[in-house]
């Protein structure tokens, strides 16, 4: 096992094993040792579940579409860091809710836009509209198919984002959406401990909850 790996997954002095084994160093590729090595640069995806990910072929090409998505398309990358983790901390996904790309970071994204965009996104003074429009979509979209299944969705976003941006949102949408609920049963990180690292994420469940 990743010696990154082993020292990534002690949380409050327990030792957790996801679900499935971590890709073992003699598993490795030339291409799988450049996309871990590559998520621990970025930190997103992060590099534990791209080391469980990389263990199988079809696993190996979900990782170079989500960087693709994640990094490249004509969306701004914080935007869509955004999306990643408002949808992430609504499925209670541990690790993904507690993973932070470098490169958001480097462009602004700051824990307190992030506890906005948890809260109180709609009124916050941090965010543009644009951004807040990508929010809602995002909020919907978790809810299920019939919440964004509506004209008023689309003509809401149709004042913010261009077909092209549209496309690319439902994408990262769907892909931390569905991949995200798998991710989140493999047990990297439990909903628990995740709260124990960030108590902001249980305040903003309970504030969604009650909403």
């Amino acid at each position: 096992m990743a010696k990154f790996a082993v020292n990534a997954i002690f949380i409050r002095e327990k030792f957790v094993m996801p679900r499935l084994r971590y890709i073992e160093d003699n598993e490795k590729t030339p291409q799988t040792a450049a996309m871990i090595e590559s998520a621990v640069r970025t930190g997103a995806p992060d590099p534990r579940v791209v080391s469980i990910m990389t263990r199988s072929k079809l696993g190996t090409a979900w990782v170079e579409y989500w960087n693709k998505l994640l990094y490249e398309g004509v969306l701004p990358h914080k935007l869509k860091e955004m999306c990643r983790i408002k949808i992430s901390v609504a499925h209670q996904c541990g690790y993904c809710s507690t993973v932070r790309s470098n490169v958001a970071k480097a462009e602004g994204l700051t824990e307190d836009i992030v506890n906005d965009v948890l809260s109180s996104y709609q009124t916050s003074s941090r965010l543009t509209p644009r951004e807040k429009a990508a929010l809602r979509y995002a909020e919907l979209f978790k809810q299920g198919e019939h919440a964004i299944d509506k004209d008023e969705v689309y003509a809401d976003l149709a004042a913010y984002f261009t077909d092209e941006e549209i496309i690319e949102l439902g994408q990262m949408c769907a892909q931390t959406d569905g991949v995200g609920k798998f991710v989140k049963s493999l047990n990297v990180i439990s909903w628990e401990d995740a709260c124990a690292l960030n108590p902001n994420l249980n305040q903003s469940v309970a504030a969604e909850a009650a909403e």
